[in-house]
């Protein structure tokens, strides 16, 4: 069995493991990589009173790398952060790291705060405002900010870019909102036409009014004008007033100011609440989950110039933070000043690993996945012809393992500009702490492993911690990777596991002999790779497995199957599975044997009534519904409760037919309609192309093609002879097999 080790195919540089203190949090875990000379990504855990994993990005102005601020080709709606990293990649640039900017309106995606890219401003907004100059310099500030329009005697302040509601005075968009103006409420509109249809930090632009749009509320945006709105039934009546006395031919003037030291700004990004001034953690945050633990993002500065971008994780694993803790946490990363950026699900960050030419996000986003956010902070460079190789990297270079545990290295090269250049010739390994064979690390006692590798002239190293002790262990069946909290085992059988164990997190990669095995005398044997041999007699005991000083004990129990037909059998485990939880049974011959007839197809009424057992149903509560099955005479006295309950929880529908619905319930079940029936159970469905592995995929049927796909998904099915058999019947085997592997 199991020659266990995990591949990694992307990349690498240095990590160490220590315990050591950085203020008042303890760091448990950290890895660094060098992004570019004047950029690194750092991944730790740290432990404030509970672990919680942190990425932290740190920047050096003046490099080749440069931060901007993002969001696409227009402020409405919202983008992952993979989608602008091609928006990215297509103006010429290669993003190096980026992380999910301002707050935003979830329901459109428009900005809280001030938006400048390339020096022109795309939406107004108040408060902490994040500010990059030319030279990458970053600022945090509360700049003044004003648009104004004038025309005939009247100057009003106007919101830029934002989006209409009854109560917001009046609003100018530009196409960088989007082709229309998309407000809440119906609006007043004034388009306007314009030589220049920009607006930057500091200036005038003159407008021609050249149409009125009343009582609507989205008004289509000129190219290369604007559009001025005010809610048609609104609180500023002298802003209603003024903005109907236009006239088609008038002309507007548009006009922006904001301090003089913001003036050069060439991109900035609303943000949130301050956390740290002067050096100090601020406190008392009106943040509505600023006292909860949560996925954070914050930006600060040193007082050298230099830029601490900060994401902290909150799911498994890790404990999140509140903004008080965030704050303190900046602090000791040598921040004098740090404002919070939208967190929770949207914090997420990603970066470019050096020789690797794909986009990797590298935290544990709490929505599963990348959230689509409103705007992004992204570190990028211009994109350069790869050169020669002036870099080795070693991946991973943020593994973890057990002694005897082995991890697949994977060697990249990088030029100058950190960008994937050819291997200068034949890979050669060094390592202390293990060994290398065939760039598969095998780790030795536990402490520091380091691996260099070398080729061309050039080296580059790993350091791979091998931990003695794991902080979380968890047993699992070795051909499904399903964890066992319990073990009831037939008698005289055999049963594979393996384990798998976590550091903070991290899985360790290790091989089944990295674990201790140990089960009663009484109850059989189990080999150091967690071959479990069951012994010959009924009895209950501990299956105890352990690794450093951590240990786990699963209860076991061994019963013997007195069925006689399931000798050799491929589904003879899965069929005492069930069998001992009495989810399925067998039946007496003439000569009082008990068989279970593995081979025969399973009957629709057979199914649902191991169904209903499976799912821990009370069949007898559902003795009262009424079924609409035209031959619902034919259901059998056993199976009526267990159709009563299916069809009640909607996982059974029956067949229709000339005007009326069939249960069938005699007939063999295809294996489809089991299918169908099992992901209603877990509420699945998908319509990815995962049936298109299989050349038979056609003939499965519209209705049952999202469940289907959803259990090739899952790995409940797997085809046989490579082919679906969408038609076929199902024998009682596989319904076996199919409602374990659902567990």
């Amino acid at each position: 069995m199991k020659h266990r080790f995990l591949r990694f195919g992307a990349a690498a540089l240095t990590a160490v493991m220590l315990a050591s203190t950085a203020g008042a949090a303890q760091v448990l875990q950290q890895s660094k990589l060098p992004l570019a000379d004047s950029m690194a990504l750092t991944s730790a855990f740290v432990d404030g009173g509970e672990a919680s994993k942190e990425h932290v990005l740190t920047y050096s102005p003046g490099g080749d790398v440069r931060p901007m601020v993002v969001y696409g080709d227009s402020l409405y709606g919202r983008s992952t952060m993979d989608y602008i990293e091609k928006y990215v990649a297509g103006k010429g640039y290669t993003a190096v790291a980026a992380v999910n900017a301002a707050f935003f309106d979830m329901s459109n995606g428009i900005p809280i705060g001030m938006v400048v890219t390339d020096g022109v401003l795309r939406s107004s907004g108040g408060g902490v405002t994040v500010g990059i100059e030319a030279g990458g310099s970053v600022k945090i500030g509360q700049p003044e900010l004003k648009v104004e329009g004038s025309w005939g005697e009247n100057t009003i302040l106007l919101h830029y870019n934002q989006l209409l509601v009854q109560n917001n005075g009046i609003v100018l968009y530009s196409r960088d909102y989007d082709t229309r103006t998309k407000g809440a409420v119906a609006g007043y509109h004034v388009v306007l036409q314009a030589e220049e249809p920009s607006l930057v930090l500091n200036g005038e632009v003159k407008a021609r009014v050249s149409k009125i749009v009343e009582d609507t509320k989205s008004c289509a945006i000129p190219q290369g004008g604007f559009v001025l709105s005010i809610a048609e039934e609104g609180d500023y009546a002298p802003y209603q007033q003024a903005i109907r006395s236009m006239e088609i031919g008038d002309t507007v003037t548009l006009r922006t100011s904001i301090d003089k030291t913001w003036e050069q700004v060439e991109y900035a990004v609303g943000g949130g609440e301050l956390l740290v001034e002067g050096g100090r953690a601020l406190s008392g945050f009106r943040l509505d989950s600023a006292e909860r633990q949560a996925p954070r993002t914050a930006l600060g500065l040193k007082g050298n110039g230099d830029v601490v971008v900060y994401t902290v994780d909150r799911g498994k694993h890790s404990a999140g933070m509140t903004l008080a803790e965030l704050a303190q946490r900046m602090v000791e990363l040598g921040c004098v000043t740090a404002v919070n950026l939208d967190g929770g699900g949207s914090t997420c960050v990603g970066v470019t690993q050096p020789g690797d030419s794909g986009f990797t996000t590298v935290n544990n986003p709490s929505d599963g996945q990348q959230r689509p956010c409103a705007n992004f902070l992204f570190f990028v460079r211009p994109t350069t012809a790869s050169g020669a190789a002036q870099r080795l990297f070693v991946y991973p270079y943020d593994r973890a393992v057990l002694p005897g545990g082995q991890v697949e290295l994977t060697v990249k090269a990088a030029d100058g500009s950190y960008m994937p250049a050819a291997l200068p010739g034949t890979v050669s390994w060094s390592v202390s702490g293990g060994t290398v064979r065939q760039g598969v690390f095998t780790a030795g006692q536990p402490g520091t492993a380091m691996v260099t590798a070398s080729a061309g002239g050039l080296s580059g190293s790993a350091a791979i911690q091998v931990v003695e002790t794991p902080t979380a262990m968890t047993v699992l069946w070795e051909d499904w990777d399903k964890p066992v909290e319990s073990l009831l085992v037939e008698t005289g059988t055999d049963v594979s596991l393996t384990a798998q164990a976590q550091y903070l997190g991290m899985e360790l990669a290790a091989q089944d002999r990295s674990f201790g095995w140990s089960v009663p005398d009484s109850l059989g044997t189990v080999t150091q790779d967690g071959t479990l041999t069951a012994g010959l007699q009924e009895g209950r005991g501990t299956l105890t497995v352990s690794c450093g000083d951590l240990r786990t004990e699963i209860p076991l129990e061994l019963r013997e199957n007195p069925m006689v037909d399931l000798e050799h059998h491929w589904a003879r485990f899965y069929i005492s599975q069930l069998y001992f939880q009495g989810i399925l049974k067998g039946a007496q011959t003439d000569a009082g044997d008990v068989v279970y007839r593995p081979d025969d197809s399973m009957t629709r009424q057979e199914f649902l009534v191991a169904l209903i057992r499976w799912l821990g149903v009370d069949a007898a509560a559902y003795a009262d519904v009424e079924l609409p099955f035209a031959d619902e005479t034919q259901i059998a006295d056993w199976a009526m409760d267990a159709v009563k309950a299916a069809y009640a929880l909607e996982y059974f529908t029956g067949s229709a037919k000339n005007g009326k619905v069939y249960a069938e319930p005699g007939a063999s079940i295809t294996r489809e309609a089991a299918m169908t029936i099992l992901a209603r159970t877990a509420d699945v469905s998908s319509d990815s192309d995962a049936l298109e592995d299989f050349p038979d995929n056609s003939k499965v049927s519209d209705w049952a093609r999202p469940a289907l796909t959803a259990m090739v998904e899952q790995g409940v099915i797997n085809g046989i002879g490579g082919k679906l058999q969408p038609q076929g019947m199902v024998t009682r085997a596989q319904v076996a097999k199919m409602l374990f592997m659902m567990e």
